[in-house]
């Protein structure tokens, strides 16, 4: 029997599946591939496919079960496919697989199904189903973008299914509603709304929405959708608040979806009661309200008016009722006023401020808002409504930034494509930001736009949020703006997803922080100085000498700007130099005076003094003004800060501050170590004074001390030995003696003295001329050597070079003319002295001489007497000039007022034995004035009443200082009484008339003279005339009239006395 023909060689079939656009191909049962199309075997040759039959003959389920690697999860679910369709299992499959080219991206489908003959076949048809594809994608990188949208929107969002249960519950309408997404995804949107609803007295209220929604999700449309509807509802925790809901539908392959845009108008809708409320009440009360009612006419005629109408304008109801509003506007605003009536015919309504005029010819000013009554009428309500207007201003306002805000946020928005980490979207800040356009910006990446290192720091954090697939957080990032500023950031980086799950784009939210850490930055530095001041002003409180402070003073410098190097210069200026007086390296004391004194201008911290200014060195070894050894510390690699230490009204010394070259030190630095140093200053040059004050009130009273020994005792030793004493602590050397002159011998011998080591000093005698002691004497003048050892200068007593001693001064004793002797003293220090020391030497020299030509000739105590007297005049007078120095503006003032209140005394003919008491109180009037601080006492301005609560003490300072010091005991009275009036309103104990001391009436009206005829810094002084009359306008009140006569009528004052 003849076998029939297969169909697959029937010429027939072939033509057929040419005509198809699909790649086509005919399997036997075994797989075997028996028959492709033409589109087969051109795609085949497009792919580089070089087999002739294209296939024909190969099996296609062996090939599919071959693939390994990519695509091979495809092609096994295609085998899979053929033998379920080959078994009967299936009717047809359907796979999808991508087949990409070098050009494009290609996605196929392929159809698998029995190929109905009488041989048992599969045909397969391939489709390419790359657009249907990327659409899909587009489609689900839109949807992904809009749920994006959603989660960030600030309205409640909620979409519902066609079956009325919800699909979306955003974040926001978790916070509106206080429900979360977990507990509302898969209800019905009905069940909900009855759940959440305030209002439960209606029993058909979930039937009726129930209706509502699903009408609208089967139809597309209803007559409530797209409008506003507000509805009260319940949160879970019993807040009850109003939404406004719009909800409207969304097509949906052949059915309908429903959104609904919540938003929480609770304040808004309390508004409007609240508005509601006030206008009723405006319209039951107006009749007894202080608002002015009015109705008149479309042609203005008055038609009523209330009771404050007719109070405020003073026309009565039936004055009114006759009249034409147009009559209460003056001509100026009658053009204003018919505008205005057009407008409210035009619009029902209108309001203007207006000037309106009363009976009697008076103009107000009033609002006046003017509505169209249903009869045609028009009703006007004048009142101040400010807070109204404020408040629609602010809620118009309010509306036009919820309008407005995505396309005006402050903050820089960009998003980045995934893959390439190109822009694809940015915001008006980020143009501006970078000063290029959006057109400039799209396309490129961050290498096109910023510095290599910005560009390095973005891509990392962009890595990383594509790594980590969360959003990251960058807390502080900073950028140059385009006017070279720095800027700081708060950055959140955001992935969005494509529909594999892989990160798609790269959202950035960048808000500039610059101001806010800007703040913090500059509340840091003022907390810091702040806390340096305050630790400098509490701990300068308990030191009691310049030793003690020093240290202090230095930790904190060093302390503030954490280094451990510095060193404190104080300027001397009787040498003219800058000495090196403490020096802090690690933390460890050396307090060391190295012989590097400084010269103003010479080294860092003589340019420092002489500048007056800062100065900064990143490296001391690269500075020409670095002087090693004079800076205080021999390490190299260092650099450091020197600054001056001011005063009120000068600079006495520099401050060091020195740190490894790594540290720069900043303007802030710079300016709060200022600061620092004008409170040191300050409290330096104010505890020197204070030591100086108590010095030379020591050294007074030992004066009066050896003053009383030499007038109690002829005995010369004991004198002797109480001067020796005395040599020795308040000159604060080591050792002194006094040697005699012998008038008989011409020898100077040992007399007495005080710290030798050795009995050497006491043997043996001197000629005149010999030794340094012998110089002296002949030369009558004082012999210093402030380094024996350099000098190269021999003791005649060669046993005193084992006393070790450095210094030395020998001073001649001479009394009447007469030599009477040799004080030495000696230091086993180098002594470098000032002059106030070296004229307490010679008033201590004086003494010993007064000692010995007392205990010699004790009809001359008289003139010793005088002596001692002028030496504490002297002393004082020092002391006064030190005064004087302390306050620039009232230089020399005090020896002045001293001689004029000495010759008046004597005018008024004053015992002599008082003139000296009254010019030592007047040297000390202001003595006091040494308790007062630089910041009262100096002060430029004005001062506040509890500063001269401050200053009002000084007399009373002066007494406490003076009292203990018995030979002053009678100077007090100026000093303790000179602010005191004759009217009894001065100070401090308000002493009246004759109760004050003439002494101090006479000193007060000197005073005044000589404040008023000198000039100063900020006035030039007053001619006399000017002052005699002031002065004399102050007879009788502030000063004695008697006196006031007296002193002007010699002529002492005005420099014409006889």
């Amino acid at each position: 029997m003849k076998s029939k023909p297969s169909i697959f060689t029937d010429q027939t079939i072939q033509p057929l599946l040419d005509s198809f656009s699909s790649n086509i191909a005919i399997l036997n049962e075994d797989g075997t591939i028996v028959l492709v199309n033409q589109a087969w075997r051109d795609f085949g040759k497009e792919n580089g496919y070089k087999d002739k039959k294209s296939g024909v003959g190969q099996n296609y389920l062996a090939i599919c079960d071959s693939i390994m690697g990519i695509g091979a999860k495809e092609a096994h679910q295609v085998a899979e496919g053929i033998r379920k369709v080959l078994a009967g299992e299936a009717r047809e499959e359907f796979v999808e697989y991508q087949c990409h080219s070098p050009n494009e991206k290609r996605w196929f489908k392929v159809k698998i199904a029995k190929f109905e003959t009488q041989e048992k076949s599969i045909i397969l048809v391939h489709s390419n189903n790359s657009k249907n594809k990327a659409i899909a994608e587009k489609l689900f990188e839109s949807e992904n973008l809009f749920k994006k949208v959603i989660e960030q929107s600030s309205e409640g969002v909620v979409i519902i299914d066609e079956n009325g249960k919800i699909i979306e519950w955003n974040k926001a309408e978790e916070i509106i509603t206080g429900r979360s997404r977990e507990e509302t995804i898969g209800k019905y949107m009905w069940e909900v709304q009855d759940e959440s609803r305030a209002d439960k007295s209606s029993p058909k209220f979930l039937e009726r929405m129930k209706t509502s929604i699903l009408e609208l999700l089967e139809k597309g449309t209803s007559p409530w959708a797209g409008k506003p509807n507000e509805a009260k509802i319940v949160k879970p925790d019993g807040t009850e608040v109003t939404i406004e809901s719009v909800v409207f539908p969304i097509k949906h392959n052949h059915g309908f979806l429903a959104c609904s845009i919540n938003h929480d108008v609770t304040e808004i809708t309390n508004s409007k009661k609240a508005q509601q409320l006030s206008e009723h009440r405006f319209h039951t009360y107006v009749n007894y309200s202080p608002v002015i009612a009015m109705v008149i006419s479309q042609k203005g005629d008055f038609l009523d008016v209330n009771p404050q109408a007719i109070l405020k304008l003073g026309f009565s109801e039936e004055e009114f009722l006759k009249m034409n509003i147009v009559q209460l506007i003056p001509a100026e605003e009658q053009e204003k006023t018919a505008d205005l009536l057009k407008k409210l015919k035009d619009k029902g309504q209108t309001s203007a401020e207006m000037q309106t005029l009363t009976k009697n010819g008076e103009k107000i000013l009033l609002f006046s808002k003017a509505v169209e009554l249903p009869d045609q009428s028009i009703m006007i309500l004048c009142n101040d409504i400010s807070e109204l207007r404020e408040s629609q201003i602010k809620l118009k306002e309010s509306e036009a930034f919820l309008n407005n805000i995505l396309d005006n946020i402050p903050s820089m928005i960009t998003v980045k494509e995934a893959a390439t980490l190109k822009y694809s979207k940015v915001n008006r800040p980020v143009e501006v930001y970078l000063g290029k356009s959006n057109k400039e910006i799209l396309g490129k990446t961050v290498h096109d736009l910023f510095s290599p290192g910005e560009a390095r720091f973005f891509t990392e954090q962009d890595e990383i949020t594509i790594k980590k697939k969360h959003i990251v957080d960058i807390p502080i990032e900073n950028g140059l703006s385009q006017d070279k500023k720095i800027k700081f950031f708060h950055e959140k980086k955001i992935p969005m997803f494509d529909a594999q799950g892989k990160p798609s784009f790269i959202l950035s939210i960048s808000e500039d922080i610059t101001d806010q850490i800007q703040l913090e930055m500059e509340a840091k530095a003022h907390l810091d100085k702040l806390e340096a001041i305050s630790k400098l002003t509490t701990r300068m409180q308990s030191p009691a000498s310049l030793d003690e402070m020093l240290p202090v003073l230095l930790d904190i410098f060093l302390e503030t700007v954490g280094a451990a190097v510095g060193s404190i210069w104080l300027y001397r200026p009787e040498r003219e130099e800058l000495d090196p007086v403490y020096f802090l390296e690690g933390g460890q004391d050396n307090q060391i005076l190295v012989e590097g004194s400084l010269k103003p201008g010479k080294g860092i911290p003589g340019l420092v003094f002489l500048t007056q200014e800062p100065h900064i060195s990143q490296n001391y070894d690269e500075d020409p003004w670095f002087t090693e050894h004079k800076i205080g510390s021999k390490r190299t690699q260092m650099g450091g800060v020197t600054l001056p230490l001011r005063t009120t009204n000068s600079v006495i010394g520099v401050i060091n501050i020195s740190t490894d070259t790594k540290r720069m030190f900043t303007e802030e630095d710079v300016k709060l170590l200022m600061t620092l140093c004008e409170i040191a200053g300050n409290a330096i040059q104010t505890i020197s004074l204070k030591e100086q004050t108590e010095q030379r009130l020591m050294r007074l009273s030992a004066l009066s001390s050896i003053d009383r020994a030499i007038s109690s005792s002829f005995d010369m030793m004991v004198s002797f030995e109480i001067l020796v004493s005395n040599v020795i602590t308040q000159l604060k050397m080591d050792a002194a003696d006094v040697l005699l002159f012998n008038p008989h011998s011409q020898l100077l011998e040992y007399s007495t003295g005080q710290g030798f080591r050795t009995n050497a000093i006491e043997s043996g005698s001197l000629r005149l001329g010999e030794s340094l002691a012998g110089k002296a004497a002949v030369t009558r003048e004082m012999v210093i050597v402030k380094n024996l050892v350099e000098s190269n200068i021999s003791f005649a007593n060669l046993q005193l070079h084992d006393e070790d001693f450095i210094s030395y001064y020998g001073v001649p004793l001479v009394a009447k003319g007469e030599l009477r002797g040799v004080l030495e003293v000696f230091s086993r220090t180098q002594h470098t002295p000032d002059d106030d020391w070296i004229n307490f030497l010679k008033s201590l020299a004086e003494q010993a001489a007064i000692a010995i030509d007392n205990t010699e000739m004790f009809e001359n105590l008289r003139r010793s007497n005088m002596e001692l007297g002028m030496a504490y005049n002297a002393t004082i007078e020092g002391w006064s000039r030190a005064l004087d120095l302390r306050d620039k503006e009232t230089e020399g003032h005090t020896l002045r007022v001293t001689e004029a209140t000495e010759r008046l005394a004597r005018e008024f003919n004053l015992p002599e034995n008082q003139i000296k008491y009254i010019r030592w109180g007047a040297l000390l009037h202001d003595i006091g004035k040494m308790g007062v601080p630089d910041g009262i006492l100096l002060k430029p301005g004005p001062l506040t009443d509890a500063e001269w609560v401050v200053m009002r003490m000084h007399p009373k300072y002066a007494f406490e200082m003076l009292a203990p010091i018995g030979y002053l005991a009678q100077a007090i009275d100026i000093p303790y009484c000179h602010h005191e009036k004759w009217d009894g309103t001065g100070y401090p104990r308000g002493l009246k008339g004759e109760q004050i001391p003439l002494s101090a009436r006479i000193f007060a009206v000197v005073d005044i003279w000589d404040a008023l005829s000198s000039d100063r810094p900020y006035r030039k002084a007053w001619s006399h005339e000017k002052v005699i009359d002031h002065i004399r306008s102050l007879s009788g009140t502030h000063l004695d009239p008697k006196v006031v006569d007296f002193s002007l009528g010699t002529g002492i004052l005005t420099g014409s006395s006889r």
